[in-house]
C-alpha cells in the first residue's frame, strides 16, 4: 500500500468555539477519521490529495494527527471490535483491470493512528464501489459496487486483514431513466439488528432489496420498489431497528419503510416530497438521533433540515429547514450525546460542527472545527474519560 503517512500540507486548523456542555454532558474524547476523495493519492498537492485523515477529538476541538494516502475513499466503516478501519476505493481500474478495491487499516489504541494492513481487489467489472458494511460477528465485509452493478463478500481474518472475494452477486434489471438507469447501481447497504439480513438500495432499479446472510453468503429474499425514476440512495436505520429511511437521488424525496425482521419484509409507510429535482444528483445525507426522535437530512442547495419522527408510525414532519445552504455536503454524523452535528463540506474544504438543542432537535450556528481537502465520509470512535465510565462508547458511522 502507498505510504505510511505524510506531513500536513492540509492547512488543518482548530478554530473551535466550544459549545457549553452543561453538568450532564458526556465528555467526548476519541478519534475521528475523515476521507478526502481527491483525484489522486499524492501529498504534493493538499487540495487534490486523496486520503484518510486522523484527528484527535475533544468535544469540538479536532486536532490533526496523521494523513495516509488512499485513492478515492468513498466509504469508511469500523470493525465491531473498533480495532480496524475499512475503506472502499471508488475507482474503476486496479492493476490495469476494470475493478475497484477495498482497504484495511489497523487502529492503534493509544493514539488512534492508522497502519495499513492490506488492500484487496474486487471482482472483475466491480468498478466504483460505493459502500461497505461489516457483518455484526466481524467475519465478513460486504461491498456495494455501484458502477459494476454487483455485491462482493470478502472474509475478514482474525487480525482484521481482508481475504479475497468469496462471493459475487451480480444484480440484474434496469430503471426507467434511459441515461442513468440502464443497469443496476447498488448504492448503500446495512445489516439489520439481527445480523441475519442485509438491506440495500439500488439507484439503478428503483428498489430496496432484502438479502438473507448466513455463513458469509448472501441470497435475495425480497424487494420493495420505489417510485419510478426516484433513485434510492442513502439508507438509515432507526435505533429501534424497525424503521428505515431512504433518500432518493433523482426526485429529492424521502421514503419511510417499516422493517419486519421476523419475516424479512419491508413495508412502505410514507413518501415525503421535498424540492423537485430536474436532474440526478447526489442523494441527501441522513442521520438519526440515538433517541429516535429526530432525522437530519442534508442537500447542497437546500441546506440541512430537521425532521421529527412520530414514535408510533415512524412518519416524519419537518421542524427546521434550510440551515446552512449553498454547500457541498458529503457526510452528517451526530455525536453520541446528540449535542453536536458534524458536517463535512467539500466546497469549502472544511469540517463543521453545529450545536443541537437536545429538547427540540433544532440546530444552532455552524462553525469550522477543521480544514481539510475535499472532505467526505466521516467515522468517529469515542471513548469515555475523566471520571466517567472508561468503557468504549458505541460507534457512530456515516456512509
Amino acid at each position: 500500500m502507498q505510504g505510511m503517512g505524510y506531513a500536513s500540507a492540509l492547512g488543518v486548523l482548530s478554530r473551535a468555539i466550544p459549545v457549553p456542555d452543561g453538568p450532564n454532558a458526556i465528555p467526548l474524547t476519541g478519534f475521528g477519521y475523515l476521507a478526502s476523495a481527491g483525484d489522486r493519492a499524492s501529498p504534493a498537492d493538499g487540495v487534490g490529495a486523496s486520503g484518510i485523515h486522523v484527528f484527535e477529538v475533544h468535544g469540538d476541538h479536532w486536532n490533526w494527527k496523521q494523513s495516509i494516502p488512499s485513492l478515492s475513499p468513498a466509504s469508511l466503516t469500523l470493525h465491531p471490535n473498533q480495532r480496524v478501519l475499512y475503506v472502499a476505493n471508488e475507482v474503476d481500474e486496479h492493476e490495469n483491470l476494470p475493478r475497484g478495491t477495498v482497504e484495511a487499516y489497523k487502529i492503534h489504541a493509544h493514539d488512534g493512528s492508522l497502519t495499513p494492513l492490506n488492500r484487496q481487489p474486487l471482482s472483475l467489472s466491480g468498478v466504483k464501489p460505493r459502500h461497505v458494511a461489516v457483518s455484526p460477528d466481524g467475519k465478513y465485509l460486504v461491498v456495494a459496487i455501484h458502477g459494476g452493478g454487483a455485491y462482493n463478500v470478502l472474509p475478514i481474518a482474525f487480525d482484521g486483514t481482508l481475504g479475497r472475494v468469496s462471493q459475487i452477486l451480480k444484480e440484474v434489471g434496469a430503471g426507467s431513466h434511459p441515461d442513468y438507469q440502464a443497469s443496476a447501481h447498488p448504492h448503500t447497504l446495512m445489516f439489520d439488528a439481527t445480523g441475519q439480513h442485509l438491506l440495500a438500495t439500488d439507484e439503478g432499479c428503483d428498489r430496496l432489496s432484502v438479502f438473507a446472510f448466513q455463513n458469509g453468503r448472501m441470497m435475495r429474499t425480497g424487494q420493495a420498489f420505489s417510485q419510478p425514476v426516484s433513485g434510492p440512495g442513502q439508507l438509515a436505520s432507526h435505533p429501534s431497528g424497525e424503521l428505515l429511511y431512504v433518500s432518493n437521488t433523482f426526485d429529492g424525496s424521502i421514503d419511510c419503510y417499516r422493517w419486519h425482521a421476523d419475516v424479512g419484509r419491508v413495508e412502505h409507510q410514507q413518501r415525503v416530497m421535498t424540492s423537485p429535482k430536474t436532474a440526478p444528483c447526489e442523494a441527501r445525507y441522513l442521520a438519526i438521533s440515538s433517541s429516535g426522535r429526530f432525522l437530519y437530512t442534508a442537500f447542497a442547495n437546500e441546506g440541512i433540515s430537521v425532521w421529527e419522527i412520530d414514535p408510533v408510525t415512524g412518519k416524519i414532519s419537518v421542524i427546521q429547514q434550510g440551515v446552512l445552504t449553498n454547500r457541498s455536503f458529503r457526510a452528517l454524523i451526530l455525536s453520541p450525546d446528540n449535542r453536536r452535528l458534524f458536517v463535512s463540506d467539500a466546497h469549502q474544504h472544511e469540517l463543521l460542527s453545529m450545536p443541537v438543542h437536545t429538547g427540540s432537535g433544532k440546530l444552532g450556528t455552524a462553525f469550522t472545527i477543521a480544514a481539510t481537502p475535499s472532505p467526505g465520509k466521516v467515522v468517529i470512535k469515542y471513548v469515555r474519560l475523566r471520571n466517567v465510565d472508561s468503557a468504549k462508547m458505541s460507534l457512530e458511522t456515516i456512509v
